[in-house]
């Protein structure tokens, strides 16, 4: 018991200094989704009173890194990222669509038309200008591109101001060649002047969402 606690120590030290040592350059933190709907498989006991053996503890514990210690930046629909300044972005959904306007852009038959939902809440003290924010969603399968379609139905553009203490829902739309699987990777970057101002947090990752067109 007593080589497993000391190698439990040595691992958390390792995580706490690696964690430090990059929070310098952190856009925010992430803030999970422990619901049913997360879909996450439950995390071994891996703390100091854990109950596994020395063999299972090093197989499922020092082996691997549980869902809690994953890097902020990497995110599951459902889950929100915090950005330092309060404001925070959650992707809720990715659906494939079905219904489409007149003049819409209908993909051809070997690509999947897909809506990505996600919230905005301005957690600051100041109108936020949505237009500072972009998107991109790249395959998470195999890396496939995505194309940006455009769709009424159902379509809701991330455009004007968002009031302090206020949450807006919108949606991104786009296609990607069933090829190339259902798992697509959403990401989202910040351009206002407040954000690009702070050095040390524009070197810091985007947060990426990875989740499957339902």
């Amino acid at each position: 018991m007593r080589a497993r606690n000391a190698l439990f120590t040595t691992v958390i030290l390792a995580a706490a200094v690696t964690a430090c040592s990059g929070a310098d350059h952190q856009q925010g933190t992430a803030e999970r989704n422990s619901g049913p709907s997360a879909g996450a498989a439950k995390s071994p006991d891996c703390g100091p009173d854990s109950t596994l053996s020395q063999s299972d503890w090093l197989d499922k514990c020092a082996s691997e890194t549980p869902a809690e210690k994953q890097p902020d930046t990497e995110l599951a629909v459902g889950d929100t990222f915090a950005y330092k300044d309060g404001l925070k972005v959650t992707v809720t959904d990715v659906n494939k669509i079905t219904q489409f306007g007149e003049y819409d852009d209908k993909p051809e038959a070997d690509k999947t038309p897909f809506r990505v939902k996600f919230e905005v809440v301005n957690g600051t003290k100041k109108p936020y200008d949505l237009d500072s924010l972009s998107y991109s969603a790249e395959g998470g399968t195999t890396g496939g591109e995505t194309e940006f379609i455009t769709v009424e139905p159902g379509s809701k553009q991330s455009t004007g101001r968002l009031a302090p203490g206020r949450t807006g829902a919108f949606t991104s739309e786009y296609s990607i060649a069933k090829s190339d699987g259902n798992t697509i990777v959403f990401t989202v970057s910040r351009t206002d002047d407040a954000f690009l101002k702070d050095d040390s947090a524009y070197l810091g990752d985007d947060p990426n969402w990875t989740g499957d067109i339902k």
